[in-house]
């Protein structure tokens, strides 16, 4: 479907919203997805006029506000702060009017239909968008990686998705969560540090992230200490990590052994082994030949090749995993490929289309 103008295109993610125009190859603007508003409001909204503060605005007044986070495990529970977010990726992130752009917007693999309906009430009557796309973030990330067949391993802040996609369409039978992802791991680091009496160094979210950022993780667990030393320049000083660099990023690929108990936590590559085992065997081959990690936690040094080590011994065969230096943006990469696509013009509801049919055409471009 041809447009006039470049279509918008947005990644919502539970930790990073990811926003930019599809003629681009890389974002305009990353942001937390938050919505901060004062404390002293103590959830009395409405009552009195106040500001509301979006995403890293609201991290630099974490002291004075009350966060909120609209996408949780994956699923939009705040639809008002979800649409005040939207609302400011246009006029203040892309500065681009709504009612201009076609919006092609990348959603949980785990939505529900009823979450799509809402998102286009929102964007064709709230927003006044001309057109909609709506496709899984596992499809876009193939999409962005070059294949259209293959096994995303989708490692975010609230979840882990395995999914395999077929010929550009997601297997959702064949979909799994591992249960373990950006949130434990960074609870565990909390932990870890609380109980060598460090935890004064973390003073906002923004020293987890610069943790996180030190997470490594070697080829067969057993590497030298002195190789791996990490260090972190905190307001409290300087502090070794190299303890939690290693173990936090381990538990990945051995979470019971790192928490010392049974967890219900499936291991990365038994995840991905079981995701595919699920799928007709006539296929299986043709996606380990594309195995994309992306999200935030795919970033983490030395994943890409320990997970080919584990999968190559689990199946006794060679697996093919594909690299990328912005993991964490391969989704939206793969959002702005699609949307230039002559092919997928199918995909696509207008406006025109929702006013005629309403939640008919939704269901039957989304299900």
């Amino acid at each position: 479907m041809a447009f006039e103008k470049p279509a918008i295109v947005l990644d919502n993610g539970s930790y990073i919203m990811k926003a930019g125009f599809a003629c681009d190859n890389h974002p305009v603007s990353m942001f937390r997805t938050l919505v901060g508003r004062p404390s002293y409001l103590h959830g009395s909204y409405g009552r009195e006029p106040y500001d509301v503060f979006i995403g890293d605005d609201a991290i630099a007044k974490i002291d004075d506000l009350e966060l909120s986070s609209p996408i949780v495990n994956g699923k939009i529970i705040h639809w008002d702060n979800m649409e005040r977010i939207w609302h400011h990726v246009f006029y203040r992130e892309l500065k681009a009017a709504p009612e201009d752009r076609a919006v092609m917007l990348a959603c949980c693999n785990s939505s529900t239909i009823d979450e799509k309906i809402k998102c286009c009430e929102v964007f064709f009557e709230v927003l006044n968008s001309p057109a909609l796309c709506i496709q899984s973030q596992s499809v876009l990330s193939m999409y962005g990686s070059g294949f259209t067949t293959g096994i995303c391993v989708d490692i975010g802040y609230d979840t882990t998705d395995i999914s395999p996609v077929f010929e550009g369409g997601q297997i959702k039978y064949a979909h799994i969560q591992t249960g373990l992802a950006g949130v434990q791991i960074s609870n565990y680091i909390k932990r870890s540090l609380l109980e060598r009496n460090i935890a004064h160094a973390i003073k906002s979210p923004t020293d987890i992230d610069s943790i996180l950022r030190e997470l490594y993780i070697t080829r067969d667990a057993a590497m030298p200490r002195s190789c791996y030393e990490r260090r972190l320049n905190s307001p409290c000083g300087d502090i070794e990590l190299c303890n939690e660099a290693f173990m936090a990023g381990e538990m990945l690929f051995q979470p019971d052994v790192i928490m010392e108990k049974k967890t219900n936590y499936l291991p990365l590559h038994d995840a991905v082994v079981t995701a595919s085992m699920k799928c007709d065997s006539e296929i299986s081959s043709e996606l380990y030949e594309a195995i994309v990690p992306c999200g935030g936690l795919a970033m983490i040094p030395g994943l890409n090749a320990r997970l080919q080590i584990e999968l190559e011994e689990q199946l006794n065969r060679p697996v093919n995993i594909l690299s990328s230096p912005e993991a964490y943006s391969i989704s939206w990469l793969g959002g702005a490929t699609f949307a230039g696509l002559p092919d997928a013009k199918k995909m696509w509801v207008t406006q025109k289309q929702y006013e005629e049919h309403g939640v008919k055409i939704i269901k039957n471009k989304f299900m």
